[in-house]
């Protein structure tokens, strides 16, 4: 604990944030650690630049937050910033930004279908970071189209490490180079892999698949966390212990296996759309990651928001047809009008619920309502089996 000639302090990655609860979150490692409240002023008044006494019940914290490397000592006091307004209810703790509709490829699965060309300026783009570090957000995905290509890319790389969150590029990888790589200011990156050789280049186009694997390689070499995003279609089915064993051999952490929903180019393309039955029990795949534990009662998205390249807020990317507002009028005030969907509102009703939060909302609707489940779900949590049917209808 401290002594007279040296005090504690928040190291580098730290920082309080105000939520439902007071939290200390790590950026670096993507943990949230909760905070009764007089651990709470405890580290608010040591971001104040202070040398408080350890209050006598959290010592055990103290030195859990020591160990952990979320704090540390030091010579003098080091002052930091800190947002005391506390979040919304509920909180914005993951924000989609898609700061370009330009792609560098045309998949066949792709929702958003042909862009417009169209970039956010960076000026909004910054205006919308400091409103989302106020705000208390914890996870900026930074997408597209490819993100690489906003004209202003690395003028905004270059400040993304000065805001207290977690800054994730959401990447094609077919542009990351070794030399681009280094220059990376992000935590982390996630990759899209869609299969094997096969699989994934009868979706992105001959060449893709090596690429990819380089800029793993690439952003590891250079010590940026690399997570794997794969969706789910026809021409993959059979590549997934493949997959999963070349992940294993590059040490992936994080592989979020997900389905394309029939928007933008999957729409011409049909012969790719995999039935829930079959697609489901596949899911399982996934490991890692995720989002931070939260007692709230709302279906899927509720701490996350998309900005759209026009600058519209919506739900999530695929709701952009039902934007609630826009950045012009401030992210808390379109935060606010986000449409919720009570899980206690769903037609279902099975043990798994309270996990799986009905699913994707946007599939839901695909299969008839906003408040049916999603299929998806239900087969790869063995509510439904095999060629079982539910009494909603299957679609594609």
């Amino acid at each position: 604990m401290p002594s007279e000639n040296r005090c504690l302090v928040l190291t580098p990655p730290s920082v309080l944030k105000h939520l439902e609860e007071p939290y200390l979150f790590s950026i670096e490692t993507d943990e949230l650690y909760e905070l009764n409240f007089d651990a709470y002023q405890f580290l608010l008044r040591l971001c104040r630049g202070e040398n408080p006494p350890v209050p006598e019940g959290d010592r055990e914290f103290i030195q859990f937050c020591l160990d952990e490397g979320l704090i540390t000592f030091s010579d003098a006091p080091a002052p930091k910033k800190v947002f005391l307004e506390p979040s919304p209810v509920p909180s914005l703790r993951y924000l989609e930004f898609q700061i370009t509709d330009r792609c560098n490829l045309k998949c066949r699965h792709c929702y958003l279908g042909e862009g417009l060309h169209s970039d956010l300026p960076i000026d909004k783009v910054q205006r919308v970071l400091q409103e989302f570090e106020g705000m208390h957000g914890l996870r900026l995905l930074l997408s597209g189209g490819e993100p690489l290509l906003h004209p202003q890319f690395w003028t905004l790389n270059e400040i993304l490490r000065d805001y207290s969150f977690r800054s994730v590029l959401l990447s094609n990888g077919v542009l990351i180079s070794r030399d681009m790589a280094r220059k990376l200011r992000v935590h982390e990156v996630q990759i899209s892999l869609d299969g094997t050789k096969e699989g994934h280049e009868s979706l992105r186009g001959e060449g893709t698949f090596e690429k990819c694997l380089s800029a793993i390689d690439h952003l590891q070499e250079e010590n940026i966390r690399v997570s794997v995003a794969t969706m789910i279609h026809r021409k993959n089915l059979g590549e997934f212990d493949s997959l999963a064993h070349l992940l294993e051999l590059r040490h992936i952490e994080e592989w979020n296996v997900d389905v394309p929903c029939t928007e933008g180019r999957f729409k011409e393309n049909p012969n790719l759309w995999v039935e829930p039955s079959e697609a489901g029990p596949l899911l399982k795949y996934g490991f890692g990651g995720g989002y931070h534990v939260s007692g709230g009662n709302a279906t899927c998205g509720a701490h996350l928001c998309a900005i759209l390249p026009n600058g519209r807020v919506c739900k999530c990317g695929l709701f952009s047809q039902e934007p609630v507002g826009s950045i012009n009028e401030g992210l808390r005030t379109c935060w606010e009008r986000i449409p919720r969907v009570a899980i206690k509102d769903l037609t279902c009703d099975c043990p798994e619920l309270r996990i799986c939060k009905g699913g994707c909302r946007f599939r839901a609707l695909q299969f008839g309502s906003l408040y049916q489940p999603d299929l998806f779900q239900c087969y790869a949590r063995g509510v439904l089996k095999g060629g079982e049917i539910d009494d909603r209808q299957e679609g594609g």
